[in-house]
């Protein structure tokens, strides 16, 4: 431990209430308890609520309890934020009001950890404290430009990662994946332990070993598996875990080369014993039926009452069925279809993304999906995200 005054760690106890906080938090919450002993009258904590969302989403810690209103709260900061450096950041990435938890994780965030993943945080720091202007639209401006050289890299390790898998992944046997390699570089192994997670659904680790064997890695999971319990399991197997940290849905580890095929066989016995067949199944879990005609303004209005959605607190899921497509499906980007639907007398815009090279079967179809507000020529509309579709069935 280090030479300090104070360790402050909610899950160093296990009767605390408070193990769902990232570390942004935890600095939020100390502050708060400082100012209540010694307040400055001058000094708006509330304010810094921006940076208190931007890290609990981009950390995917469980959007429960007080991550709740810290991240509800630290949105509406983002908006109206006074940094110089995150405003420029919003118009590289596209952002504005509302800002929404996708907003934090999928356009704001990577563009943060972009400098950290390829090289150091420093620019992103940087990019948070300048007060000038042209300064703050160079750094956004070159933050934008490093994240899509780390989608560049993220692909190209992803691609390799994927021709180890397909080697030897049995969807019947294997509870669990872990992959690694030397070179792939640290800073985006997560992300792609993310994307492995997604496509196989499964728990996976993915790890990478420098020229000397020594491997840094990270770890994604899926409903029903805590991965530092998992992390924990094996450690206790001696398979050469070196330090281990995280919570539920992500960690990260230390693993030396020559313990890689011990650790990834104790790794997988472990996702075999905590996940059940049901676990592993890939389903969608239906929150309710939702026919085209009950879908306005209003009812997105009272659905967005349930931000902010994430880990811990999933979007709901609704199903329509008996939906036909009013006209074959536009591809864009060469990846996503874009439907016209039908249910009755009412059509709907729906994207299906990545779905491109998908099977789809003859319509009819049953159609999971999710809304959200879709801004047009100023108008809000309801957004329909497809998530799913099968045969229909009777009711």
């Amino acid at each position: 431990l280090p030479d300090c005054v104070a360790i402050v760690n909610p899950k160093a106890d296990s009767a605390s209430p408070f193990h769902y906080l990232c570390s942004v938090g935890i600095v939020f919450k100390l502050c708060h308890a400082f100012l209540k002993t010694r307040p400055l009258p001058e000094f708006d904590l509330k304010s810094k609520l921006d940076l208190v969302a931007l890290g609990t989403v981009a950390d995917i810690v469980p959007l429960v309890e007080e991550n709740r209103l810290l991240v509800q709260r630290g949105a509406i900061e983002i908006g109206r934020t006074s940094r110089i450096g995150l405003k420029k950041l919003m118009q590289v990435a596209g952002v504005r009001p509302p800002i929404l938890p996708d907003d934090i994780g999928y356009r704001l965030g990577p563009r943060l950890n972009a400098a950290g993943r390829l090289s150091t945080a420093e620019k992103s720091l940087r990019l948070l404290l300048t007060k000038d202007e042209e300064q703050a639209a160079a750094l956004a401006t070159e933050l934008d430009q490093q994240n899509r050289a780390r989608q560049e890299v993220e692909k190209e390790i992803l691609a390799a990662a994927i021709v180890i898998i397909e080697e030897q992944f049995d969807a019947a046997r294997d509870a669990g994946i872990v992959a690694g390699a030397r070179g792939w570089h640290r800073g985006v192994l997560g992300i792609i332990a993310s994307r492995i997670a997604r496509k196989y659904h499964r728990p996976a680790v993915v790890i990478g070993f420098d020229e000397k064997g020594v491997g840094k890695g990270s770890g994604r999971s899926i409903e029903g598996l805590n991965l530092v319990d998992a992390l924990t399991r094996c450690a206790s197997r001696d398979c050469g875990i070196e330090k281990f940290g995280g919570h539920e849905m992500a960690a990260g580890l230390a693993l030396h080369e020559e313990n890689f095929t011990k650790f990834a066989e104790a790794f997988c016995s472990t996702a075999r014993e905590l996940l059940s067949e049901e676990a592993l199944q890939r389903s969608l879990r239906l929150d309710h039926e939702l026919p085209f005609t009950n879908i306005d303004v209003e009812f997105l209005r009272w659905h967005e009452l349930l931000q902010p959605f994430g880990n811990g607190n999933p979007q709901p899921l609704f199903l329509a069925r008996a939906v036909e497509p009013v006209a074959p499906p536009r591809v864009a980007n060469e990846k996503h279809l874009v439907f016209r639907l039908r249910q009755g007398d009412r059509s709907r815009r729906a994207v299906y993304f990545d779905s491109a090279t998908n099977e789809i079967p003859a319509p009819p179809w049953d159609v999971a999906f999710r809304i959200g507000a879709d801004e047009y020529d100023g108008e809000t509309l309801v957004g329909m995200r497809i998530e799913g579709l099968r045969a229909a069935e009777q009711a």
